[in-house]
């Protein structure tokens, strides 16, 4: 058996994920729950709860990258006017679009929480942990040659980019457009390559699992003995509210684009526009993970299709991450929680709001908030009908604890 631990990215709502492995491995510290694993790989938020770990800090104390105000806006250290740049400093005095943190602090910030990665090469890390076969994964994307750039623990030779976990982490968690101002740049010893890194989500990988399973694969090791574990940090699906209104925004805009001389008739021309720009900007975070689980299924078993033997398989490859959708079945209270969590983004600093990160992963547990599964689909009505994979939080842990 072979067990891989993947962490999607999500800001603070990584929360999510701390408290997952706080329930799935109660009073353990961080090189105990590596040690239950042949590969762990991340992505942006989910590879600082694996800087984290690799510091091997008690789930209580990492728990506090976001229950304490002062670290999250260490992470998410907020730009002034004077250090914005044009246009974004114009921009930001009338609207929230552009990027609004440092970059270069949140850099600082990681080298100063995570002493013990920061002073060691990613090869250096499984002997570290405890577990020397262990292999450490963290996805980029490197801005000067517009493709995925995966760190890793494990490679030699002249060509192989080796760095420092807060080297790594700082390009994954690096989400550009509205979030943080400039790529994450340094070198990488041995190549001697300059990388500019934004965050691995651009490439795709902000569910970083098939790539887990390919670079496992790559290593030799058979997809039969593969054994997956990929925890997320929520899904939002638009609510039947929102996606009314999208669309009466929508026709508008069309039967309006035509009246560019009635200024006073663009207040909806204007917000479909910024409605799409958001949308696309925010992709950072709401990349869809759904293809990511579903191609690492696949690949491993892509039989299952034709024999409809999912649940022998499913017991081997588990999702945990809650699907952020309201049917007509939902508790109100549920229901309201939805509402507001699908108003958050991913750079929560107020305690507020991270408070209801923890209430959804509360609700999640308890089975009022769906899981999310490797296949689903929605209906016209806005349902859900799973395919493929655990429904509920208690299936899919329960699966777990089997392994």
């Amino acid at each position: 058996m072979y067990k891989i631990l993947s962490l999607d990215g999500g800001g603070s709502w990584s929360l999510i994920q701390l408290l997952t492995l706080q329930d799935r491995y109660p009073g353990k510290r961080g090189h105990e729950i590596l040690q239950d694993f042949d590969m762990v790989i991340a992505n942006s938020g989910g590879s600082i709860v694996l800087a984290a770990l690799v510091e091997d800090w008690t789930i209580d104390k990492a728990l506090e990258l976001f229950h304490k105000r002062e670290t999250r806006e260490r992470i998410f250290s907020r730009n002034s006017y004077r250090e914005r740049f044009f246009p974004t400093d114009i921009l930001g005095l009338f609207t929230s679009f552009g990027p609004k943190y440092s970059a270069k602090r949140k850099g600082e910030a990681f080298r100063e929480l995570f002493k013990q990665s920061d002073k060691r090469q990613m090869t250096d890390l499984p002997e570290f942990i405890g577990k020397k076969d262990l292999k450490i994964i963290v996805a980029t994307y490197d801005a000067l040659n517009n493709r995925a750039k995966f760190f890793k623990s494990f490679g030699s030779g002249a060509h192989y980019d080796s760095v420092r976990l807060t080297q790594a982490i700082h390009g994954s968690s690096n989400a550009p457009i509205q979030y943080f101002d400039f790529p994450a740049r340094f070198k990488a010893k041995n190549s001697g390559v300059y990388f500019e890194l934004w965050d691995g989500a651009l490439g795709g990988f902000n569910n970083p699992i098939a790539a887990g399973i390919i670079e496992a694969v790559k290593c030799g090791v058979p997809k039969k003995d593969i054994v997956v574990v990929s925890l997320g940090t929520s899904n939002k699906l638009m609510s039947m509210e929102d996606k009314d209104e999208f669309y009466k925004v929508k026709q508008i805009a069309i039967k309006e684009r035509h009246k560019k001389y009635l200024v006073w008739r663009l207040k909806y021309p204007l917000k479909f526009f910024k409605a799409s720009i958001l949308n696309q900007a925010k992709t950072i975070l709401y990349e869809p993970p759904d293809w990511s689980n579903y191609v690492a299924y696949m690949f491993l078993y892509g039989e299952a299709y034709t024999t409809g033997d999912h649940e022998a398989h499913t017991s081997r490859f588990i999702r945990l991450s809650p699907l952020l959708h309201v049917d007509a079945a939902a508790p109100e209270a549920t229901a309201n929680l939805v509402s507001t969590l699908y108003k958050m983004d991913m750079n929560l600093t107020l305690d507020a709001e991270i408070a209801k990160v923890g209430e959804c992963y509360a609700q999640w547990k308890a089975g009022q908030i769906k899981n999310q599964t490797i296949e689903f689909m929605v209906t016209r009505q806005n349902e859900i009908i799973s395919t493929i994979g655990h429904q509920t939080y208690q299936e899919a842990y329960d699966a777990w604890m089997r392994i």
